[in-house]
């Protein structure tokens, strides 16, 4: 894998002294000029470091847009429509993905840049002042784990089966940093197997949680400036072990995530409540904070941009077909939909739809992502107790509780009647998830777990339908990556 010989890191460290500011530590007036082998030398470089990478995460190629948007295209089965004009996503919809596509590069390239970030916050923890050593070196470890899981979550060439070998091609690990001159063959490096990649990501997030807890980070909503925490770190613990169909672990760690928050009263009111909010509310387990000068939701990969049709904001990308409501019970709150044509802007809807009237007016439109720079949603507790539901019922356990009370924990937010044991299945747990957490980037996800089959909703293939561990359900290795490095193997199919 080739990565910059020097990272240029005005703009990054720019962007993250607005987005991320917090404690003392961190609240560094950002230089106009860095030298890239200099940056690393004193305690504010690195934290300002750790900052960008941050500011990485928090951008349009992660959890505020293409984290989101490229699961819930190259698993759509037809529940969405898109009508955009970018052909990248045009053809993810159609699952026929480009090796040259640039926005791929820009997920893998990005990636690689925090870690390689990250990977040098680590490697000069000794000039980082004690008092903040542990908690910079969690931040930075759970920034790696989650890299790593965004990569080995699109890029491997299959997905991982609990019990398998999972020797499969997963993405390269690169650990620590690469030097800014001097590159060799050596630091081209060949993609590591798929259990490897989960075993580091396991590592990276299990030392992150230790490291945080014993720094003294707060463990409710909204801790440690919405950064890293051990709560953040435990539910990503808990996505990573329902990927390995590690039942027991995922509850354990979705059980510690609901008692942090609260429990089942700290879901907001109703199903709206949850989304466009401009600080995190008692529900937000982990959010990019976005304010009127920093955000992605006025660019071409914010989540936002391809969401809404506004009066003035959205590109009306997106809209919500008439299959998608086919999942849901007669008087679910999370359909009400809104058809005003005087409204303004998303403040004016009060449920989970709306008829656009912005670009590509008339089209049903989620509410979900309607405030360009609201907060972004990545984890709910929601989505921690629909987490704990199913791994506890596909163990037999009732790890915090059983199954059915998570269930109906959910069903009650959203103005339903409870379910009894006996109607309780695997089926009605995943169509509760796919009601609670549509359009917030878990389709892919879900359907690989579930093995469920995806239906190619429109193009030359259109009705072709691919199982859940299709190669066409995976993304390429980007072309460039592979010709300039001799080790890189691409994805089948490509």
């Amino acid at each position: 894998m080739k990565t910059n010989k020097i990272i240029t890191y005005i703009s990054v460290l720019l962007l993250a002294a607005v987005v991320f500011s917090c404690e003392d530590f961190l609240d560094i007036n950002p230089q106009q000029a860095v030298d890239a082998e200099q940056v690393y030398n004193d305690h504010n470089g690195v934290t300002n470091a750790l900052n960008g990478a941050y500011s990485i995460v928090a951008g349009g190629n992660f959890y505020a847009g293409t984290s989101i948007f490229h699961s819930d295209l190259v698993a759509n089965s037809g529940e969405m429509n898109w009508i955009g004009t970018f052909i990248q996503y045009r053809q993810m919809d159609w699952k026929a993905m480009d090796t040259n596509d640039g926005f791929i590069a820009g997920k893998w390239n990005q990636a690689y840049r925090a870690i390689d970030i990250v990977n040098n916050v680590l490697d000069n923890l000794d000039v980082v002042q004690e008092a903040h050593r542990a908690r910079v070196e969690g931040e930075a470890k759970f920034l790696r784990g989650i890299m790593y899981l965004e990569l080995v979550r699109f890029f491997a060439a299959s997905p991982y089966v609990g019990g398998a070998a999972n020797n499969q091609d997963g993405v390269p690990l690169v650990l620590s940093p690469t030097p800014t001159s001097g590159i060799t063959d050596a630091h081209y490096v060949s993609r590591a197997s798929v259990s490897a990649v989960y075993d580091q990501i396991l590592t990276d997030l299990g030392s992150a949680k230790t490291l945080l807890t014993a720094a003294g980070i707060g463990t409710g909503a909204g801790s440690n400036g919405g950064r890293a925490t051990p709560t953040t770190a435990a539910a990503f613990l808990a996505r990573v072990y329902m990927d390995m169909e590690n039942w027991p672990n995922a509850a354990a760690e979705a059980n510690e995530v609901i008692n942090n928050l609260g429990g089942y009263g700290a879901l907001n009111d109703t199903p709206r409540e949850a989304f466009n909010n401009d600080e995190y509310t008692s529900e937000d387990v982990f959010m990019i904070n976005q304010n009127v000068t920093s955000n992605a939701g006025q660019a071409n990969a914010g989540i936002g941009t391809f969401f809404a049709s506004l009066e003035g904001y959205g590109r009306g990308d997106v809209h919500i077909s008439t299959s998608h409501f086919e999942h849901f019970e007669e008087g679910d709150l999370r359909t009400t939909l809104t058809d005003d044509p005087s409204i303004i802007d998303i403040s004016n809807v009060p449920g989970m739809y709306y008829i656009g009237i912005g670009t590509d007016p008339g089209n049903v439109m989620s509410s979900k992502w309607g405030k360009f720079d609201a907060n972004i949603n990545v984890i709910r507790l929601a989505e921690m107790i629909l987490t704990r539901a199913e791994a506890n019922f596909r163990n037999g356990t009732a790890a915090g509780a059983p199954p059915i009370a998570d269930i109906n924990a959910i069903r009650n937010r959203a103005g339903l009647g409870p379910l009894t044991p006996a109607n309780l299945d695997l089926q009605e747990i995943r169509d509760e998830r796919y009601r609670e957490l549509c359009f917030e980037g878990h389709q892919l996800h879900d359907v690989r777990r579930f093995r469920e089959n995806v239906t190619v909703p429109s193009g030359a293939d259109a009705g072709t339908v691919l199982p859940w561990n299709h190669p066409r359900l995976v993304l390429p290795i980007p072309q460039r990556e592979i010709d300039v490095n001799s080790n890189l193997t691409q994805n089948p199919g490509y």
